[in-house]
Order: structure tokens, then C-alpha cells, then sequence
């Protein structure tokens, strides 16, 4: 049974390993440093956690979960349907995300090596695949060029305003996705 103590504990670790991950970059971030920052020993971080990966696997199952909420709303539709729901819950996820964005950008190129995330990856190709609207390699390509474009946009929250990365990757993704 989880205390409301140790719950605090965990919640405080995760709210700083984000920060941490966002400032300095998830490789350059040690368990101490996440055990520093949150006000405890690196034994109580491991103690709620088996490795920094598990830890970055709690900062990201919140956006995780929304993207395995959005994929599976996704498969009931029809795929014109689908697609524009896809491009509508994306473009809010990666606002409301833009900081686990930022983290995630430097794990893209191993990513696929953490079996920690392989649902998470799993996800957001099949995400590509409803925002394409079909499973032609062109369309899937040019799907995975504006996610990866406009993700690369929303990791600088200070640039532009939610509302202007809200309509930016609303336009965005209509003109490449859409162009009917």
C-alpha cells in the first residue's frame, strides 16, 4: 500500500528528473542529481524506481498514456475521420507536452533501443499512420516529416505562445496532410 508520504516522494523525484531532463538533457542528468534536486538520497530514488530509465518512464506516462488514449479513439474511426482527429489531438498534445518533447528529442535516435518505451514508439507510429490517411510510404513520409518538423517547434516553449504553436501545427499539418 502506498503512503501519501511516499507518493509525495515519488511525485516530487518525477517533477524534478522533468526538470532536470528539460535543463540539462536526460544524458547528462544523474540519480543523484534527480535525488539532490527532489530532497532525498539516491537509495530513496531507487527505492521508487529500478534506474533512471524507469524514471524517465514516469516523466513521460502521462503524455504516453494521452497518445495510447489517442491512437485507440483513432482506430474506431473511418480514416478520413481519423485523421482529422489525429491531427486535432496532436496538435494539443504537443503543446500541452512541449516539455517532455524537449526530452524526448534527444532519445529519438535510441529510443527504439529501450524496451522501456516500445509501447510508446509502438503508438506514435501508429499515430503517423492515422495522420497520413493512408499506408502509402509517400504520405506515411511526409506524415513523419511534419510530426518530427513541428515537435522540433514546440520544444521551444519560449518562442512562440500555446496559441501560436496551437495554429502553427494546425495550419502546418493541414497544408502537408490535407490539402483538399
Amino acid at each position: 500500500m502506498t503512503t501519501p508520504a511516499r507518493e509525495r516522494t515519488r511525485h516530487e523525484i518525477v517533477r524534478q528528473a522533468m526538470r532536470l531532463f528539460q535543463d540539462r538533457g536526460y544524458g547528462a542528468v544523474s540519480l543523484q542529481d534527480i535525488a539532490s534536486a527532489a530532497g532525498c538520497s539516491k537509495a530513496t530514488v531507487l527505492y521508487h524506481f529500478n534506474g533512471k530509465p524507469a524514471v524517465l518512464a514516469a516523466v513521460l506516462e502521462p503524455a504516453g498514456a494521452d497518445l495510447a488514449e489517442l491512437v485507440a479513439a483513432a482506430e474506431q474511426l473511418a480514416p478520413d475521420e481519423a485523421q482529422e482527429y489525429t491531427i486535432g489531438r496532436f496538435t494539443e498534445m504537443a503543446v500541452h507536452y512541449r516539455g517532455v518533447i524537449d526530452v524526448l528529442q534527444e532519445l529519438i535516435p535510441v529510443i527504439e533501443e529501450m524496451p522501456e518505451f516500445a509501447q510508446l514508439v509502438a503508438d506514435g507510429i501508429r499515430m503517423q499512420r492515422f495522420m497520413a490517411g493512408s499506408d502509402e510510404p509517400l504520405e506515411l513520409d511526409l506524415a513523419g516529416f511534419a510530426i518530427n518538423g513541428l515537435l522540433g517547434a514546440c520544444r521551444r516553449p519560449g518562442e512562440r505562445t500555446d496559441d501560436e504553436m496551437r495554429r502553427l501545427c494546425d495550419i502546418a499539418l493541414r497544408r502537408l496532410l490535407r490539402p483538399n
